[in-house]
């Protein structure tokens, strides 16, 4: 146990807290995902990690292992060894399977773009056809279907991905009880519909084509807001998310963080890619908010 602790305190320490940091973020710039996950996978029995949407892995390795939080961990391993609490110390020895970041393997890489759609669909309002095969389903398709696929608004993406289909009516109260939201790479253009999500506490629209977010004005549940690889320049809407505690808004066009000044509750901010104003940085890193930048 003793044995355990020093090995601890060394490990937490500013200067390997910083180092481990700024590697992922490098990491991270030069787009090294597949290494990324593996940290992330490496640690999994420990921290509760989302290895599969690399916003939110990067942004829970930041927030764990950033220098900010020497002083927290310095406390905790003082407690425990005090109180010879042997799982206490257990539980923070993630940090000592990532002390070495670069022998970390890397896995062969995610495919993306594999079709995991069944090759056989069941639709109970198409009976008389019963079992089709998916390669058979164009002779189905309605005009309405058809005239809806240019339609990249919010809403339709959230139909496709719930219904398999668009041409269905979707009550908007419906959208009250949706309390995290995944829409990566949806081509969405237009967030209409976003402002029903009265409810949704993680909201991921990451890799799309937004470039308005005032839908978003009313969503005072969110707390994680992912919208990295996007085109939106003004953030206006933001500052009224008051529970909001993370945000990536990495690769987009904002030059302007003021918004985000006021949350009180604001503990990461992902500006990667963007070109915002040193003083911004410095003046949430003040807060006590992590900035990636």
């Amino acid at each position: 146990m003793n044995d355990l602790y020093l090995k601890l305190k060394d490990a937490y320490s500013d200067k390997n807290l910083n180092k481990i940091t700024a590697t992922i973020i490098e990491l991270y710039k030069t787009k090294q995902f597949e290494r990324i996950r593996n940290i992330s996978n490496t640690i999994g029995n420990f921290v509760d990690m989302d290895d599969k949407n690399i916003s939110k892995c990067f942004s829970k390795l930041v927030m764990t292992y950033h220098p900010d939080k020497e002083t927290y961990y310095s406390n905790e391993i003082e407690k425990y060894f005090k109180d010879s609490n042997r799982e206490g110390l257990r539980q923070l020895s993630h940090i000592l399977l990532i002390q070495d970041l670069e022998s970390i393997p890397v896995s062969a890489p995610v495919l993306d773009d594999i079709d995991y759609s069944p090759e056989y669909i069941y639709d109970v309002e198409r009976e008389s056809h019963g079992f089709y095969a998916e390669s058979e389903s164009d002779a189905f398709e309605s005009e309405e279907e058809a005239f809806y696929q240019d339609d990249n608004t919010f809403f339709t993406a959230l139909k496709r991905k719930i219904y398999g289909r668009i041409n269905i009516d979707m009550p908007t109260y419906y959208l009250e009880d949706l309390d995290e939201i995944d829409l990566t790479e949806n081509e969405i253009d237009s967030l209409e519909g976003l402002e029903f999500c009265t409810h949704t506490a993680i909201l991921d629209l990451s890799k799309n084509q937004i470039t308005d977010i005032s839908e978003l004005w009313n969503l005072k549940q969110i707390e994680e807001l992912y919208l990295s690889d996007n085109q939106i320049g003004y953030i206006d809407s933001i500052g009224n998310l008051v529970k909001l505690r993370v945000v990536d808004l990495s690769n987009n066009l904002i030059d302007d963080l003021s918004p985000l000044f006021d949350l009180e509750n604001l503990e990461y901010v992902n500006v990667v890619g963007n070109k915002v104003p040193r003083n911004q940085i410095e003046e949430l890193m003040a807060k006590d908010v992590i900035v990636v930048y």
